[in-house]
């Protein structure tokens, strides 16, 4: 499966929505790596209100994501949209005009107010045929990778010259472009499908709703502790960090790619997952034990390839396990426990840093990862019907 089993009409669709997840995520991911660190001078910072700072988007995420799918279903993905995307904007100002760590929560968590990742992935899937739809999903995947690679080479030198404020209005400019693509989209034409009575596509997007519940708690809580970790103990300064994650990102790009071709072709996605979440812990552990600097860029590496083989091949399977008729609504339910990942990721790392150390953190989640690895490959059969 390919860029090219798309359609003219499927490309031009899914490449908007991809700009739109981009821009949004771009300005996301540039606040992520130096949040914990920049926010210590502000008044009010604790290491837990760090924390909830860089978690709480999630959970506002979480809360409203099912409510806008639902809306979508009824109004149009593209009116949520827009809606959506003015409440990111508005919790974006906040955040930059913030003169306390509460006001900063504040502001992070209206950002999250504009719960439109579900909308998106229905959006994208009301358009591409099945056959064509984990393709599709790609594209999204591939935009929200770019922005990452983009945002780890440029956060802190952007930090640098404008201060974490100036990150939050950047982050703003960028939601009114996505919105300014957003209004110039068309409404795709609906067409419900026969709801399945089959319980089996219930429990699958369960298992994958559970399973990307842990994936973001993880990958939120790896950037509230290593940040910090990799300064002090390893004596990487802040504005070398992206040395050590654009090559792990590049790598793991080039080599996730072919292996979701594979998987997809042999039909062995539910088989090959639970191996992701293996992955995830080999990197956690690498990360606790390290001895020194070197041993960050394999961790990274291990980590990014494993974090995107689940992050394009689950939503890709809930669109299949989900039919038109209600899609925004069951794609909400996955993106609800994506979001409200992140908000627990990033609290209890921001407690257990705290409490236990960075290393200790890190093997607990090690322990939780492969844990989850484990009652994944018991559960995989539920996925059967999405393959």
């Amino acid at each position: 499966m390919s860029l090219t089993d798309l359609t003219a009409e499927e490309i031009n669709h899914s490449g908007r929505l991809a700009g739109v997840i981009g821009l949004r995520m771009l300005g996301l991911f540039l606040v992520l790596p130096v949040l914990v660190l920049m926010a210590e001078s502000m008044p009010g910072y604790t290491p837990a209100l760090a924390g909830l700072a860089v978690g709480i988007y999630g959970l506002s995420q979480a809360v409203l994501q099912q409510p806008f799918g639902h809306l979508s279903d009824r109004l149009g993905r593209r009116k949520v949209m827009i809606m959506g995307l003015l409440l990111f904007i508005a919790g974006s100002v906040v955040a930059a005009l913030a003169n306390h760590m509460l006001v900063l929560v504040a502001g992070r968590m209206l950002q999250g107010c504009g719960a439109i990742a579900g909308v998106a992935l229905a959006f994208a899937a009301d358009r591409v045929h099945a056959d064509r739809r984990a393709s599709a999903m790609a594209i999204i995947g591939m935009s929200i990778g770019a922005s990452f690679l983009v945002s780890i080479m440029l956060s802190v030198p952007l930090a640098n010259l404008f201060g974490l404020s100036g990150l939050f209005w950047l982050t703003a400019i960028l939601g009114a472009l996505g919105l300014a693509v957003v209004a110039g989209m068309s409404e795709p034409t609906h067409r419900p499908e026969v709801v399945s009575q089959d319980r089996r596509p219930i429990a699958g997007i369960g298992l994958l709703s559970a399973s990307v519940f842990l994936l973001h708690a993880l990958l939120t809580a790896v950037f509230v502790v290593l940040p910090g970790e990799m300064h002090r103990s390893f004596g990487v300064a802040l504005a070398d960090h992206w040395k050590i994650y654009v090559p792990a990102m590049l790598v793991s790009a080039l080599l996730v790619f072919p292996v979701l071709r594979k998987i997809a072709a042999m039909r062995l996605q539910h088989a090959v997952l639970p191996w992701g979440f293996v992955g995830l812990s080999i990197a956690l552990v690498l990360f606790a034990t390290a001895k020194s600097s070197s041993w960050l860029l394999p961790g990274y590496l291990v980590f990014f390839l494993a974090f995107n083989l689940l992050e394009a091949a689950m939503p890709s399977m809930v669109a299949g396990l989900a039919g038109a008729a209600g899609r925004g609504g069951r794609m909400g339910i996955y993106t609800t426990w994506q979001f409200l990942g992140a908000f627990v990721g990033g609290s209890m790392a921001g407690l257990m840093l705290g409490q236990a150390g960075a290393s200790r953190s890190l093997m607990i989640l090690g322990l939780v990862s492969i844990a989850w690895a484990w009652v994944f490959r018991l559960r995989a059969k539920t996925l059967a019907a999405a393959i």
